[in-house]
């Protein structure tokens, strides 16, 4: 038994994934260690060594650290709509092997024992496995596709 599907790779689509995979990511929370460690750095730049470029550089460090972090949505977005694959159709086809993904640019396959967890999220799935995390959108999925990836997962 196979199901295939297919969607672009566009804007709203990148954004979709990006939110529901934040929650599950390492990016989730701001590096609090590295901020504390950047101000405290400064302010020994500043105080301890009367060092004052040093020390507002680390400072300026933390800031932007503090940016990176503020703007990283619009940023993994931009970078992906940057990328060669941006707008490209994709095709999946979910078999007894596994999830076979492929476009113009690039193609994959994930087998099922690859596969170590599969989380069901509001708009979606995500497959994880050794390598990482894959979205894949609930609109594109039938529910017979949705009832065959939940079952292959588990097995």
């Amino acid at each position: 038994m196979a199901f295939t599907t297919t969607y672009t790779l566009d804007k709203p689509y990148f954004y979709e994934c990006f939110d529901e995979s934040l929650p599950y990511s390492k990016r989730a929370k701001p590096k609090y260690f590295l901020l504390v460690l950047l101000i405290a750095l400064g302010l020994f730049g500043i105080y301890g060594l009367d060092d004052h470029y040093l020390g507002t550089f680390m400072i300026m460090l933390a800031v932007l650290e503090c940016v990176a972090f503020y703007y990283r949505r619009p940023w993994w977005v931009t970078r992906q709509m940057f990328s060669r694959a941006s707008g490209s159709e994709v095709t999946l086809t979910f078999d007894d092997e596994g999830i076979k993904s492929s476009n113009h640019y690039k193609s994959y396959q994930l087998a099922w024992q690859d596969i170590t967890e599969v989380v069901n999220t509001p708009n979606g799935l995500l497959i994880k496995n050794k390598s990482g995390m894959q979205y894949i959108s609930k609109q594109i999925l039938s529910p017979e596709t949705l009832d065959f990836i939940n079952k292959k997962a588990t097995q």
